[in-house]
């Protein structure tokens, strides 16, 4: 049995936990309903986002239910409050909301494949933001109205807390000039300490299975591929996978696994990129126990192929999280003649092999095969009244075939061809006794008689970049090594050897330095069109351009905190790293527009100097802007936890 009174709080607390709840539903049907509606489906970006917008969107229920207790405190009746607090707030927690979604607009403008990846951060923190602010003007004012008890009583700032506080304000606005110095000098450092924080774009997925791409040399039969895939598999059955019937229940290793010959297979994933089919080539995908055993079985396997097939060019590769990168470090060569483009390719291979973390060098036109360079003799070709055209043909004729009419049956085409038997096709060495006919008297002459064959090594194939001659040196890398620490050591060298080139003779970076500069590019091309939104609100909010530029100001001081978080938490630089950066912009926007706010309703309302207004509205603004921080630092902890590598540098 309970008395009345007991029977009366519990009630009131159920009334509250259940409104709680109400607030929270409606919160979470609005975001998913105008998910659905703009076809934003439910995955790791879009996941994210909601984590990252859970921080956020209690930022205006907090200023709005701040505000209405601190206007109750002072004797104002819960109704009164609530309408008030709301006529205040809702210019300036909208004006905050849009310009926290406008510093996300680059992202979802940005035109590069990255931008795409990334697009529904945008829609997401824009959705979350708009449902929030709509519910601080409508749902948390009825609840606070229901709910909230407050004594009357002047907010105090006489604690030893606040007394503090007021201190240490009155001396940096006491000594205006010097704060400003001291704090672009130490803007300046965190900006140096930048490049102490090392650098990765995207880092790999966190996935528990990774590729192992297989090629040979070009024109190797499939029949050839397939035999080395089995050994392979072979050595993975044997040596690596994990037994059901192990003791050891600790034990790690591979647990199944996937061979597609010929081609790279399905787009099983986004960020995959199948490479087009190909007789020399096969693509494993290998599952294993846990991420941390990748590492090791990616080495057992590439010391076991490089021990038993020379020929073979492996390249394991963890499942990527960002735009697929064929290898993270590339050079780019062009020129003109073939021999001495490989005179430098040689040399950047010796170069890449000595940068300790780097491993799978290779080029992209592939290992040398064995030709046959039949080398026409113009003299003894007329002297037998053949021309270069009829040994050509001659010669497609005898080997690939020549197509001499069509034969049409209903709706089908059937190519007629004419090409010798299977058995001299093959047999190469009957190539020399090739007849070739003349179209002009209607004899025919040896092959022999008329030219020269020879067994060459030449390259597999002849790319072409802007109609130039291009070798792409790719290079894969280690967990002991960056991309870009790779690039900061290869650039000097390269600018030295590049004075000794051959004229028409240049280099490009590609990998991952050429897909973080696109996508940071294409961010940065966008980025003038939030600026201007931003600048446009702050304008309409403040009717002031010097209020906007000292928010805009601001905004850059924010790194100081980044660089220092960055290399307490031994953290990289990444592409995530970026956008966390823009979030923060749009938080330190957000409190700033709060802030500002009460200084001109201080400076209104009461007959004070600027300074002391300052001080007024700082601190009353104190507590709700260190609240929506603690709660935006919160919400980005289970990012932190249990985002992985990609999302912790964000957190």
């Amino acid at each position: 049995s309970f008395s009345n009174s007991n029977k009366t709080f519990i009630s009131f607390k159920m009334k509250r936990l259940w409104s709680r709840r109400i607030a929270v539903n409606v919160f979470d049907l609005g975001v998913v309903t105008f998910m659905s509606f703009f076809d934003i489906g439910i995955d790791q970006i879009s996941l994210a986002a909601l984590i990252i917008s859970l921080g956020m969107l209690v930022d205006n229920g907090i200023v709005m239910s701040e505000s209405i207790m601190v206007q109750m405190a002072k004797g104002k009746k819960a109704i009164d409050a609530a309408v008030d607090s709301a006529n205040e707030l809702k210019v300036p927690l909208l004006t905050s909301s849009l310009t926290t979604a406008a510093a996300f607009l680059p992202i979802f403008l940005a035109e590069s494949t990255t931008g795409e990846y990334t697009a529904s951060l945008f829609k997401v923190v824009t959705i979350t933001l708009l449902c929030s602010w709509i519910l601080s003007m409508t749902i948390v004012p009825m609840l606070c109205v229901y709910f909230m008890k407050v004594q009357q009583q002047e907010q105090s700032f006489t604690t030893p807390f606040y007394n503090g506080y007021r201190k240490v304000l009155s001396a940096l606005l006491s000594y205006r000039w010097s704060t400003v110095i001291v704090t672009v000098a130490i803007l300046s450092m965190a900006i140096m300490g930048l490049k102490y924080v090392p650098k990765l774009f995207f880092p790999p997925s966190d996935r528990a299975y990774f590729k192992l791409d297989l090629e040979l040399p070009v024109g190797t039969r499939i029949e050839a591929t397939e035999l080395v895939a089995k050994k392979v598999e072979g050595y993975i059955q044997q040596e690596l996978l994990v037994s059901d019937q192990a003791d050891d229940g600790q034990q790690k290793g591979v647990t199944s696994w996937v061979t597609y010959l010929g081609s790279g297979g399905p787009r099983f994933l986004l960020t995959h990129s199948p490479k087009a089919s190909s007789s020399n080539y096969a693509l494993m995908v290998i599952n294993v126990t846990s991420f941390e055993v990748i590492d090791e079985v990616m080495a057992k396997l590439e010391q076991y192929t490089f021990d038993n097939f020379p020929d073979l060019l492996v390249k394991a590769r963890k499942i990527e999280n960002g735009s697929p990168i064929a290898n993270p470090v590339e050079v780019r060569l062009s020129g003109n003649n073939v021999d001495e483009l490989f005179v430098i390719v040689d040399k950047i291979k010796l170069k890449l092999s000595a940068i300790q973390g780097l491993k799978s060098i290779n080029d992209n036109w592939g290992l040398p095969i064995k030709k046959l360079q039949v080398k026409i003799n113009q003299t003894r070709a007329r002297r037998a009244g053949v021309s270069s055209k009829d040994i050509a043909i001659s010669l497609q004729t005898g080997l690939a075939g020549l197509e001499l009419t069509q034969y049409r049956e209903g709706d089908t085409v059937i190519p007629v061809m004419m090409r010798s038997s299977a058995a001299d096709r093959q047999d190469i060495g009957k190539l020399e006794a090739l007849a070739v006919y003349s179209q002009a008297s209607g004899t025919a002459v040896p092959l022999k008689q008329v030219a020269d064959i020879e067994v060459v090594w030449e390259s597999a194939r002849i790319l072409r970049r802007d109609r130039l001659k291009t070798v792409t040196i790719g290079a894969q890398i280690d967990n002991s090594i960056t991309a870009s620490e790779a690039f900061a050591q290869l650039r000097p060298w390269l600018e030295e050897e590049k004075v000794n080139w051959p004229f028409g003779y240049r280099y490009e970076f590609g990998g991952e330095a050429e897909s973080s500069g696109k996508a940071n590019q294409s961010i940065a091309d966008k980025l003038p069109i939030a600026i201007f939104i931003i600048v446009l609100l702050l304008v309409a909010q403040f009717n002031s351009i010097r209020k906007s530029i000292i928010i805009l100001t601001t905004i850059p001081l924010g790194l100081i905190g980044v660089v220092v978080g960055l290399l307490v938490g031994q953290s990289f630089f990444g592409f995530m790293t970026l956008l966390g950066i823009i979030s923060l912009a749009g938080i330190v926007i957000n409190n700033a527009i709060v802030l500002l706010e009460r200084i001109k309703i201080e400076m209104a309302s009461q007959l004070t100097t600027p300074i002391d207004a300052i001080i007024a509205a700082c601190q009353k603004r104190l507590r709700p802007i260190l609240l929506t921080t603690a709660t935006t630092v919160f919400g980005l902890v289970p990012l932190y936890l249990g985002g992985g590598e990609m999302w912790e540098p964000m957190a």
